[in-house]
This record gives structure tokens, C-alpha cells and sequence, in this order.
């Protein structure tokens, strides 16, 4: 017997826990607008957050839907994937799927509007990325260039498009006429965000692998052929350990150049809890426990970035 969806299905459907991936480098980039270029554009930046969000959501209830129906394991396919273990109707998640699809697209489709139409460029090629990474004949997330696409889109890729809600007229503007196309690309500004970006864009690819780490003898059933696939698990866990000492570095050259000031050293205190977190994700991998350490390895990094941004943003 079907069981019908409530809120409570649906947030997990849609995994509600892990749009933290896409929250804090909308965040990171939100502030950094406000702290380093020193301007701000409420109205696109909101919208933006509903049509990320919701595109975010779609990925994942692709991805569970997919995974449902492509299991090759009857244990995995009706106790632990979201739809077999609710008996959902596979036709209303479907449904759900093309709903929040809809919705992304109309708000993302309003924002091309407010700024400007180069935003339906990088728009339609992050969508793209984002819809092969869980659907077609072979999806990104069942190759070893999961990792690099999600925390590049994730990482970098949010943060550019929270900056360019702002100042799209500086990052990325068109003059269009009958005859000419006029590009204005400010490159410079873009590798200062990409800068910006690198500790997202880590952490990110950290989420993923731990969760493919944790994963790897139920992908192994399911013929998904991961980086961890490939790699195995011992080197999987020595790339999370490099993957979550390198955002350190990255914020030690926010400090020297001057782009934070000095008393933000400080929160290299943080990097202590940070390790103590690695050192129990790899004592628990790869039980089910372990990654929550990498979500509250990336959460507490990125809060503790949020916090600076806007403590700097005040002052």
C-alpha cells in the first residue's frame, strides 16, 4: 500500500540537511559582497536564494528517484532509499521532482531579467551540470568527477552567482545590438572570487567523498563507479585529510594579504577542533556515523567564515 508524502518524507526526500552545501557559499558570497565591494542588492539576492535552493532540492530528489529506479540491490532499493522505505507512489515523486524544477527555473528565469541576459548562459550550464550529475545514461555522481563538478558548481559556482546578483554589471555584463555583442568580463574580480571560493570549493568535494567513502561497498552492488571506486578507501581518507587542511591555508592568505586584518588569527583555534573532527571521521569510517563529521567539519569552517565576514561587514 502507498503511503502518502508529508512534510516530514518530502525534507528528507529532498535530503533538506545537505542544502548546507549550498547555503554557506551563497552566504560566504552575500557577505563578501557587502564586505569587500561594499555594496549590496537585497531584492536579486533573495530571489537568487529561492531559485538555488530549489534547484538544490531538485538535483537530490532527482538523485534519490534515479536511485530508486536503477537499484540493483532489493535491500538498499526498499529500507534504505527514501521511496522504497516510505512506499511512496513513484509517479507522484516524480512529480515532485518536475514541480521544484518549475519553480527554479521561473525565479531563475526573473533574475535574467533583473540583471543581465549572460546570466542565462552560466544559469543554463549550471543547470546542465547539475541535472547530468543524476540523470542520463551514465550521471556524473556515478563517475570519479563527482567530487570536482559539485564543489566546483557548489563551491565556486554559488558563491560567483551570490556576488554577481550585485555586481553583474562589473563580472560578466552584454551590450547587444543588430549587429554586435559587446562582452564586458571583469576576470580580475572573478579570480578574487574564485580566491574566495577555494575553501567551499574543498569542503564541498570533502562532503562528497566521505559520503562515497561510507558508501563504496553499497555502490559497488549498484555498479556506481566513484572516485573511492578507483582509488579505495585508504587513499580516499588520506584525500579527505588533505582536502581539510588546505582551507586552512587558504585562510592564512586572507590574513597576510591584508584582506582580513590581523586580529582575525585568532580563529585559527578553530583548526584544532577541525583536526580533532578529521582524526574521528578517519577512526569511524566507514561507519554510517562518520559522516556526520564531515558535515560538521564543513558547517564549522564555513560558520566560522560567516561569522568573521559579518563581524568584518559591522565593524
Amino acid at each position: 500500500m502507498m503511503n502518502k508524502i508529508n512534510l516530514k518524507i518530502f525534507l528528507e526526500f529532498v535530503e533538506i540537511r545537505t542544502k548546507i552545501a549550498s547555503f554557506f557559499p551563497m552566504m560566504v558570497g552575500f557577505l563578501w559582497t557587502g564586505y569587500y565591494f561594499k555594496e549590496f542588492n537585497w531584492l536579486n539576492s533573495i530571489i537568487f536564494f529561492l531559485a538555488a535552493t530549489c534547484f538544490d532540492m531538485t538535483v537530490t530528489a532527482i538523485n534519490n528517484t534515479l536511485d530508486y529506479h536503477k537499484a540493483l540491490d532489493n535491500n538498499y532499493k526498499e529500507e534504505q532509499n527514501v521511496i522504497g522505505k516510505y512506499k511512496l507512489n513513484y509517479r507522484t515523486m516524480v512529480i515532485i521532482v518536475f514541480i521544484l524544477l518549475a519553480i527554479s527555473l521561473i525565479l531563475s528565469l526573473y533574475l535574467v531579467w533583473l540583471t543581465d541576459p549572460m546570466l542565462l548562459l552560466i544559469g543554463a550550464l549550471l543547470y546542465f551540470i547539475g541535472i547530468i550529475y543524476t540523470f542520463g545514461p551514465l550521471p556524473i555522481s556515478r563517475t570519479p568527477y563527482g567530487e570536482i563538478f559539485s564543489s566546483l558548481t557548489m563551491g565556486f559556482g554559488i558563491t560567483f552567482l551570490a556576488v554577481f546578483m550585485t555586481r553583474y554589471k562589473v563580472l560578466l555584463s552584454s551590450e547587444w545590438t543588430w549587429t554586435n555583442l559587446v562582452l564586458n568580463i571583469g576576470w580580475f574580480d572573478i579570480l578574487k572570487i574564485f580566491w574566495f571560493s577555494l575553501p567551499q570549493i574543498f569542503l564541498t568535494a570533502n562532503i562528497m567523498l566521505a559520503n562515497n567513502t561510507r558508501d563504496l561497498d553499497t555502490d559497488i552492488q549498484n555498479e556506481r563507479r566513484t572516485l573511492v571506486y578507483y582509488i579505495g578507501r585508504p587513499n580516499s581518507i588520506r584525500l579527505y585529510q588533505l582536502l581539510s587542511f588546505l582551507p586552512w591555508i587558504v585562510w592564512l592568505t586572507y590574513i597576510i594579504t591584508g584582506i582580513f586584518p590581523w586580529w582575525t588569527i585568532v580563529t585559527l583555534a578553530v583548526g584544532y577542533v577541525h583536526y580533532q573532527s578529521v582524526m574521528r571521521y578517519t577512526e569511524r569510517i566507514p561507519q554510517p556515523i562518520a559522516f556526520k563529521e564531515a558535515i560538521q567539519s564543513f558547517i564549522l569552517f564555513l560558520s566560522m567564515y560567516v561569522i568573521v565576514l559579518f563581524v568584518l561587514l559591522l565593524v
